[in-house]
């Protein structure tokens, strides 16, 4: 848990330090700029705001893997914790069936 918080805290700041320095560097918008992060960390990139300098090419090599590796890890950690708590159910359930019958 703790570590999804700190993968969750870092896509945050990527997204809000991407943001700025893209807007800074390109010249775009703030909003344009938070526009163009989201489209690149998701990888779905409309192609409709495209960087134009080197470290904004920069930025975009960096953010795509980023984004990426952070949405794989989110999840997949997600995911084994709804497939542990299913185990332990299920775990739990034939605990208390073996209980049952050793009883009588």
């Amino acid at each position: 848990m703790r570590r999804r918080k700190y993968a969750l805290t870092y896509l945050i700041a990527l997204v809000f330090v991407s943001t700025v320095v893209f807007s800074y560097n390109e010249k775009h918008t703030l909003f344009d700029s938070l526009y163009w992060t989201i489209t690149v960390l998701t990888t779905v990139g409309f192609g409709d705001i495209t960087p134009h300098t080197v470290l904004g090419k920069l930025l975009f090599i960096f953010d795509a893997i980023s984004g990426i590796s952070t949405y794989v890890y989110l999840i997949t950690s997600w995911q084994s914790s709804l497939v542990e708590a299913r185990l332990e159910r299920k775990l739990w359930k034939l605990t208390e069936a073996n209980n049952g019958k050793s009883d009588k």
